[in-house]
């Protein structure tokens, strides 16, 4: 990614997944030795069920799943995919010091979101047009610039370097210009560009910076960055799939079950109506993928196996009553922690991700009990002609 969070962010959870690995491989082995006597003396009776066939009913639900799943994609799709992003910080809420300090402010002078241009000194004329084009823009509440604050014409070199050095540097002048939009959305980024395009036709040298130039720029870098992230996170995870299952059709069947639990959960903020904290949606659309893909590798592992020694429906359903319970725990820990977050935090973009975090989780275990079943049902005969020496049990007579 040309953003660096993302950098920031995938060298972080690659560092996290290794020290994972090596604990779990290393550490919790060795653990357990040390402490199993413990561990048997502190056995308890269990408190989440097993799951024990629980198999034969949901598998009663493939059908109404199938065409409930069908017709949510798409529009889950189209509706993700139309989301509006926040960027910065976004309004703090008014339980915070700073979201009341914030409402205050705005209730006695009005929003103020100043931005700043910096062109070529030295044409006093051409700067006057520009600024007076720039008045005329709707939002513009006012300009600060050396031409109508002082006067164009007083040429600069007869006031005291005081007055002039707020204008004008050795190279540049400076044009402030003060707008009464919010730092971000539709109309402060329609602004920005207004303003570049009307600068960029007096000069061939145009420097615009503020907060909402800061975020529309990477509004712009981030849009391009997601295409190639999501590509190649989709590619990647179909290639380890392919390598795993030694199939073409068992990739495309866990992508499609774990991006639809994705696509519904982003799509959940445009339906809403509510913009959707932009470092949410990177962490969410990576993570939801590969943490919660391992619940349906999980299942489709033991399905295959099964499949080997009995009919379809009913490896399926075994697969249901044996792996529910495992699938249940991991999602249930990361939901919990992501409702957890999301309802007990402060800050906006906290409480977002927590709230994703949670929602995807869920939908992922929802989709994996509930829709892998029927789809591993329902292309079983192409599961077993395209993966390599697949061995399903074929029934005598």
């Amino acid at each position: 990614m040309d953003f660096g969070i993302g950098a920031d962010l995938g060298i972080n959870l690659v560092k996290g997944i290794l020290l994972s690995f090596l604990s779990v491989m290393i550490f919790l082995p060795a653990l357990t030795l040390q402490f199993y006597k413990w561990i048997d003396k502190t056995q308890h009776k269990q408190i989440v069920p097993d799951f024990k066939n629980v198999g034969k009913r949901v598998i009663k639900f493939r059908i109404p799943v199938l065409l409930l799943i069908a017709l949510m994609i798409v529009p889950a799709f189209l509706a993700q995919s139309q989301t509006q992003f926040l960027y910065g910080f976004g309004d703090q809420p008014d339980s915070t010091r700073a979201g009341q300090d914030q409402r205050a402010i705005e209730e006695e002078f009005g929003k103020n979101t100043p931005m700043v241009i910096l062109v070529p000194k030295g044409d006093v004329a051409k700067e006057e047009e520009l600024v007076h084009e720039l008045e005329d823009l709707q939002y513009v509440s006012s300009i600060f610039a050396y031409v109508n604050t002082v006067s164009s014409a007083i040429p600069s070199d007869y006031l005291d370097e005081s007055v002039t050095e707020q204008f004008y540097s050795d190279d540049y002048s400076r044009i402030t210009i003060f707008t009464n939009t919010d730092p971000e959305g539709d109309v402060a980024f329609n602004l920005v560009k207004q303003v570049r395009d009307t600068a960029n036709g007096y000069y061939d040298e145009v420097h615009l910076l503020g907060n909402s130039v800061t975020l529309y720029d990477m509004k712009q870098v981030v849009e391009a960055d997601n295409k190639l992230v999501n590509l190649l996170t989709v590619a990647t995870i179909a290639l380890v799939l392919l390598i795993t299952f030694k199939s073409l059709s068992v990739p495309v069947i866990l992508l499609l079950t774990i991006q639809s639990a994705v696509w519904i959960n982003l799509s959940v903020p445009y339906f809403t109506d509510s913009p959707l904290v932009y470092v949410g949606y990177l962490i969410i659309s990576t993570v939801q993928l590969a943490a919660t893909v391992d619940y349906g590798i999980l299942f489709t592992e033991y399905y295959m196996k099964v499949r080997q020694k009995m009919p379809a429906l009913k490896a399926i359903k075994k697969t249901i009553d044996d792996k529910t319970f495992a699938i249940f725990i991991s999602a249930s820990i990361l939901s919990s922690v992501g409702f957890i977050l999301g309802l007990t935090s402060s800050n906006p973009i906290v409480s977002s991700i927590g709230l994703l975090l949670g929602r995807g989780a869920l939908l992922a275990f929802l989709l994996v009990v509930f829709f892998l079943p029927a789809m591993l049902l329902v292309f079983d005969k192409l599961i077993e002609k395209t993966t390599f020496r697949a061995n399903f049990y074929k029934q005598k007579g």
